[in-house]
């Protein structure tokens, strides 16, 4: 597998659970808001309805996301604007 194709699987895996309009706690939907194990647990569920995937894809703590025999993935979420549409605090 290639990661091209996993990278690709993951950004429609985004999409798609943004496009669900899910508010995560009290914050606006989609998936700006989710915590990075919440967020990735999201894209396993998302993957694992792929054929290439085979039901394989699973989160752990350290990767975040392993397909086995394939990829250990690791997750960082970059936010750069709050829920108010803010720039963060301690953006760079």
């Amino acid at each position: 597998m290639e990661l091209s194709q996993v990278v690709d699987d993951i950004v429609s895996a985004l999409t798609a659970v943004d496009a669900r309009g899910i508010a995560f706690k009290q914050f606006q939907p989609g998936v700006g808001p989710y915590g990075e194990p919440h967020l990735v647990r999201e894209v396993a569920r998302y993957l694992n309805t792929l054929p290439p995937y085979r039901e394989s894809a699973r989160t752990m703590r350290t990767p975040d996301l392993l397909i086995p025999g394939e990829w250990a993935l690791e997750f960082k979420i970059a936010r750069p604007f709050g829920n108010n549409g803010q720039e963060a605090e301690n953006w760079p």
